[in-house]
């Protein structure tokens, strides 16, 4: 049994330090970039990238390990004939993806994605796009990394499987299939709750080095489950032209604001609270006579409240990109995933980096999850606060630091006065599921909405201990805090999807210029960027999907996406569309087919926008 285990263990070995020597030959590819690298950030290369080696070997390494374990039963020549056979072809595939991979940087600046194929529909297209490459040069690396390759393989192959003698099947199968089992552990990256994705290897402001870091095949075969190289749009309803005048209107301003924001003087900090899953839903609920949010509902009556406001998705990954970049979500897919696409969309924390702000990004949990960390790199965060800049005794959630400790960190690194103005975004997520906040509890019970209520409170009182500290600071007078949801919940039910969807906006601070104002229009996250900008007076072209709800001219209306489906809200009116069952599913009001055409026509441009990044 010792030789079988030993074989594994070398078979996996061998494709991690296959994919080891092909960042070295990546870094020398691209010298010119590498030199600027410094040794710490080239270690930081290795170290990053080599949990997405150990992923696509593990992924490699599925078919050989389940074989070897039933090697008993199989004639010793044709199991060898196998393992070699499959190795071969995986070389020559894992090869080829390698050296392509090396000069697809070169033209697009980005790692071998499944995007090369579509070039394959058009022969001509794609020898143009390869033909000023050095081909022979390139394909000479080929052969030679394929011949080297094979030929360790081979060395393995034949050494480690010619010496093997029968052994008893029981406890080796056992011990064959628990090792095969445990390739999930790589495969996943690690015990943590994100799986596998770009973030986990993503760990400096360098994007060169974060490229670096990140396997080639496994990148390339990501791309290809997840079809982000799809460029066919499954909502067109009607022709490019219409769609523009269809949804023309929508957009219309007359260009006057209602100034809110005091911006006379020093430039105001501006600090964003994304409070997870806080749903309009429990602004003023009493559950057993106990308010769920009762600082919030003060903090209101001192603030710009927006009563009707949406959010536009379900997700955090879709709600952190929808208020930072004024982007909408999208119905099957999500921007944060695709860091090409996440990439080329406008963010606040660049537009507030250029007017002389410091841009600060603060969170609890692993910022690798869902792919976040690769979108907040794109953004030129000056600094970012995970989970791991706590001690490690305060993780007690599961998804990392809950919101107490997260607003005092904020407040320690704040307590003096800066030399120049910040903007910071603060996630909390104290009020995931599964609602296991610290403390002693407000709301009794173990019923989900019980502890979903709970979970609220718990991070409402964080949030009054916040703001009532804050306002002693020296900052606080010139200071914006926009309080808003990353997206509903579905708790407490009311048998309307709409609801799920209706979140709080919040904004508060000493750097406003009226108090105590409701703001009723329809509106939505989406929104809020275009509106900050405009009161800033930054230019907010690129952000054209988000409008200026003080602009006097602004029409009331918000658009949401599930899972294959959207919603649309106007005044006294609203429905649910299902992209499944292309029928409609809710509604309520008189729902003229202009509003169905609207609300289709935003869901096909929006998607549009996604697939043209």
């Amino acid at each position: 049994m010792k030789e079988r285990i030993q074989f594994l263990l070398v078979y996996f070995g061998f494709w991690v330090v296959y994919f080891l020597s092909a960042r070295v030959i990546f870094l020398s590819y691209h010298v010119e970039d590498s030199k600027l690298l410094t040794i710490e950030t080239v270690f930081g290369i290795f170290w990053n990238g080599i949990r997405m080696d150990f992923s696509m070997a593990a992924y490699l390494s599925i078919f050989p390990f389940f074989w070897v374990t039933f090697s008993n039963f199989i004639k010793k020549s044709i199991f060898q004939n196998t393992i070699f056979t499959y190795t071969f072809i995986v070389v020559i595939v894992i090869t080829l993806i390698i050296v392509i991979d090396l000069e697809v940087y070169n033209i697009w600046g980005y790692r071998l994605d499944s995007t090369p194929l579509n070039y394959l529909k058009s022969p001509r297209e794609a020898w143009a796009s390869v033909k000023s490459s050095p081909v022979v040069q390139l394909f000479i690396s080929f052969l030679l990394l394929i011949i080297i390759a094979n030929y360790i393989v081979y060395r393995i192959i034949a050494n480690k499987i010619d010496n093997w003698k029968y052994i008893k099947n029981f406890p080796f199968v056992a011990v064959s299939l628990f090792l095969t089992a445990a390739l999930i552990i790589p495969i996943r990256g690690g015990f943590g709750i994100a799986p596998m994705n770009h973030s986990t290897v993503y760990f400096s402001p360098d994007n060169f080095a974060n490229i670096s870091a990140v396997n080639a095949p496994w990148n390339f075969f990501s791309s290809l489950v997840h079809k982000s190289n799809s460029n066919v749009n499954p909502f067109i309803y009607v022709p490019i032209t219409e769609a523009q005048r269809s949804t023309r209107d929508l957009y219309n301003e007359s260009g006057q604001t209602t100034q809110v924001l005091n911006t006379k003087g020093k430039k105001p900090n501006v600090i964003f609270i994304v409070w997870e899953s806080f749903t309009k839903k429990a602004v003023g609920m009493k559950y057993n006579d106990i308010e769920v949010t009762p600082n919030f509902n003060q903090l209101k009556q001192e603030g710009i409240y927006f009563s009707d406001a949406y959010s536009v998705g379900d997700r955090t990954d879709k709600g952190i990109v929808t208020i930072l970049s004024g982007f909408p979500s999208q119905p099957t897919e999500s921007i944060i995933k695709n860091p090409k696409k996440s990439a080329s969309l406008p963010i606040l924390s660049k537009d507030f980096e250029q007017h002389g702000y410091t841009t600060e990004f603060y969170y609890g949990g692993d910022v690798d999850f869902a792919n976040m960390k690769s979108y907040l790199f794109s953004a030129n965060f000056n600094k970012i606060i995970n989970k791991d800049e706590f001690p490690e005794e305060l993780s007690t959630s599961k998804w990392g630091v809950h919101d107490e400790f997260l607003f005092n960190k904020f407040f320690e690194d704040h307590q003096v006065v800066k030399p120049k103005p910040f903007f910071s975004t603060v996630l909390t997520l104290s009020s995931h599921e599964p609602f296991d906040v610290p403390g002693e509890k407000a709301i009794l019970g173990e019923k989900n909405d019980e502890l979903f209520y709970n979970s609220l409170h718990y991070t409402d009182k964080v949030l009054g201990d916040f703001i009532a500290k804050a306002k002693t600071q020296d900052w606080w007078n010139n200071t914006l805090i926009i309080i808003v949801a990353d997206h509903g919940q579905r708790m407490p039910e009311t048998g309307n999807k709409v609801d799920d969807f209706k979140i709080p906006i919040l904004w508060t601070g000493g750097a406003l210029k009226d108090k105590a104002f409701e703001y009723k229009g329809i509106c939505s996250q989406m929104d809020i960027a275009s509106t900050l900008l405009a009161q800033m007076n930054f230019d907010r072209s690129l952000y054209s999907w988000s409008r200026n709800l003080f602009d006097k001219s602004v029409k009331p209306w918000a658009f949401f996406v599930f899972n294959n489906g959207f919603g649309y809200v106007k005044p006294d009116k609203q429905f649910v569309f299902d992209n499944v069952g292309r029928r409609t599913i809710s509604q309520k009001g008189n729902i003229t087919d202009k509003d169905i055409k609207e609300a289709k026509t935003l869901q096909q441009r929006t998607f549009q926008d996604y697939l043209d990044r």
